[in-house]
């Protein structure tokens, strides 16, 4: 993976500040990435990326009882959707003050089986006891992350003995040419993000947990990548000055990202604590 100049868990915290809005009208709801079964699927946004979560939960097979960590929570809405149909317990983490202020003033749903809190914590430094969750996930999240290592060794260190890991995000499958190699760094600068190119498997296997599964979503989230730099030079019409030029950089360079780049995949893993 390029490593030039990794974010800090500041610089994460405030670009997701500045554009957790943006992905939320985007991506209806959710700031991840929606999941369409074929070409024929034609659900709405709002439906494709609470099916990825359910994709998640589902891999995660929680019972009831089981308190589960959020890696990167986000705004609350993926942990709100798994408690609202799993008698579990989250705790969710973010860098993002922003994001875990809209979390915890989230409006909660009737009926709601279980429980989700969140905090502003740097899953780099979790502080959580060992073995203290029975499963944990994270949507996009580990890409984020300077010290991919810290980050994967404090949660295989939180999970209890049989705890399962899903990780949700995109990855480099090849070498990259020059040219695309020198725009990818213009991209994790911006974005504050670096890609695995192994999808963490060396991380995980050298941090205690071993890999059950993977299943590359590439072609099944494609569909997303329209509305998110839709979503941004939409933002930059409506703003001026510094936020519009921002806005309408990350338009540029997603489309490039998401649409030039052959190696970039999405997948799901399952790593299991033994």
């Amino acid at each position: 993976m390029l490593t030039q100049n990794p974010p800090t868990s500041g610089e994460v915290g405030t670009f997701y500040n500045r554009h957790t809005d943006v992905y939320d009208h985007a991506l209806g709801g959710n700031i991840h990435v929606g999941y369409w079964d074929d070409e024929a699927d034609d659900s709405p946004m709002h439906v494709a990326t609470d099916r990825l979560t359910d994709l998640v939960a589902d891999r995660l097979a929680p019972e009831d009882g089981q308190h589960l960590l959020d890696v990167g929570c986000g705004h609350g809405s993926t942990a709100m959707r798994i408690v609202a149909h799993h008698a579990v317990r989250i705790t969710g983490v973010s860098v993002s003050d922003y994001q875990v202020e809209l979390a915890n003033s989230r409006p909660l749903p009737p009926n709601l089986r279980g429980q989700a809190t969140f905090q502003l914590a740097d899953a780099m430094e979790l502080s959580f006891p060992d073995a203290s969750f029975d499963g944990a996930y994270a949507i996009e999240s580990l890409m984020h992350m300077k010290d991919k290592v810290a980050a994967i060794g404090h949660i295989a260190r939180v999970l209890r003995p049989g705890g399962r890991l899903v990780i949700a995000e995109h990855s480099l499958e090849g070498e990259l040419t020059a040219p695309d190699t020198a725009r990818m760094a213009d991209a994790y600068a911006f974005f504050k993000f670096s890609l695995s190119i192994d999808g963490y498997r060396t991380l995980l296997r050298e941090a205690g947990l071993e890999v059950v599964d993977y299943t590359d979503t590439t072609e099944n989230v494609r569909r997303c990548y329209d509305s998110m730099i839709d979503g941004w030079r939409k933002a930059a019409r409506e703003l001026d000055g510094q936020e519009a030029r921002e806005m309408e950089t990350a338009a540029d360079l997603g489309e490039w990202f998401f649409g030039a780049v052959p190696q970039l995949r999405y997948g799901l893993l399952t790593a299991v604590r033994p």
